[in-house]
């Protein structure tokens, strides 16, 4: 699987999905019944948050992830299911770029993450199918970030992600 997402940070105070990341990955399903099945996935997942354009100087977060969402998945129609479960990230790198290049955090945000997801995925040929995904933090990625510039709470991960999905088997 493969695709893109945008993403904010809730309480950042900058509103908007100005972030773009790449995501990729492999995937395994089962039908329980005609309708119901679950999906595991690991993937990796580039979130964060950006500046909006106006905003001078553009100052860029990127959390880089590598992700286990378990899901549950619902025939609606015919090709078309309904996705909803829960996903597992770890941190791996956390970087601020003010304009000069990218450069690690100090203070490390928390490393895990647990996120609720749910989405929609069309499969369309015989092995291709879409999706779209929405995501966001259950608990704080970043407790307190210190830099009164950035916000004065705690951070969530809030993503949209599209994905093409490859089946093999």
């Amino acid at each position: 699987m493969g695709g893109f997402n945008v993403s904010q940070i809730d309480g950042d105070n900058w509103a908007g999905y100005n972030k773009a990341g790449l995501v990729g990955g492999a995937y395994v399903f089962t039908d329980f019944t005609e309708r119901w099945g679950a999906q595991l996935e690991i993937r990796y997942t580039s979130k964060g948050s950006a500046t909006p354009k106006s905003y001078y100087p553009k100052i860029k977060f990127r959390l880089q992830y590598i992700e286990i969402p378990l899901l549950a998945k619902f025939e609606i129609i015919n090709n078309l299911d309904l996705q909803a479960g829960v996903s597992f990230g770890y941190l791996f790198s956390a970087a601020r770029n003010d304009g000069d290049g990218y450069v690690k955090f100090e203070e490390i945000p928390n490393r895990t993450e647990i996120a609720i997801c749910t989405g929609l995925n069309y499969s369309f040929f015989e092995r291709f199918d879409v999706n779209l995904r929405y995501s966001y933090s259950v608990f704080p990625v970043f407790s307190k970030y210190t830099g009164a510039t950035y916000g004065t709470g705690a951070w969530y991960n809030n993503v949209i992600t599209f994905g093409i999905y490859f089946r093999i088997g």
